[in-house]
């Protein structure tokens, strides 16, 4: 099993491309579409390369801009590289178990009324509408720009997985509703 965090295959990821600047990190994250998808932040990116220097996963080259500043550059060491493929293969190896907030909601539907779960799954399913909307507009953005085929399948993928959950959320409210329909529920 790999010793690396999801935040730090996500960086070594982008450093696997190019050494980067951290202002160039933050902006690929931006770009990539990343904070859906990973927990990077502003804040947590100066954190994670300190993890990952202190690791030896990456080396940092120290450079002086026209204005007199220094300025780090991050680059993938081969230490990193190895770590980096080793994780990727094991992600990619065995499906993982997600923890979704909608869960907790279930499990605790009983304190709702019919018409507040008819209520908020609406709301539930106008979110996932809006979502599969801008993954499509994504998907076409990186099609149109000849996108690597991984970018690409972030975006397919990400509408696969809410198209199913909208045809679950109809299928649950239809099952809740005849159900409350027969016993009364408020």
């Amino acid at each position: 099993m790999s010793s690396i965090s999801n935040m730090e295959t996500a960086l070594l990821g982008l450093l696997s491309e190019r050494p980067m600047y951290p202002y160039e990190i933050e902006k690929n994250v931006w770009e990539h579409d990343m904070r859906y998808w990973t927990e990077i932040s502003l804040s947590s990116i100066y954190k994670v390369l300190e993890k990952l220097e202190k690791k030896l996963l990456v080396d940092v080259n120290l450079t002086v801009t026209d204005t007199n500043k220094v300025k780090k550059i991050y680059s993938i060491t081969e230490k990193g590289k190895k770590e980096l493929k080793e994780r990727i293969v094991e992600i990619m190896s065995e499906l993982e178990i997600s923890i979704h907030q909608i869960d907790l909601a279930l499990a605790n539907l009983h304190l709702l009324t019919t018409e507040e779960v008819n209520e908020v799954l609406g709301k539930y399913l106008k979110s996932i509408d809006e979502r599969i909307t801008c993954y499509k507009e994504l998907e076409q953005y990186l099609q149109d720009h000849e996108c690597a085929v991984g970018n690409l399948a972030l975006s397919k993928r990400r509408q696969f997985l809410m198209k199913a959950e909208r045809e679950w959320v109809i299928s649950f409210l239809d099952e809740f509703n005849a159900h409350a329909g027969g016993e009364g529920h408020e």
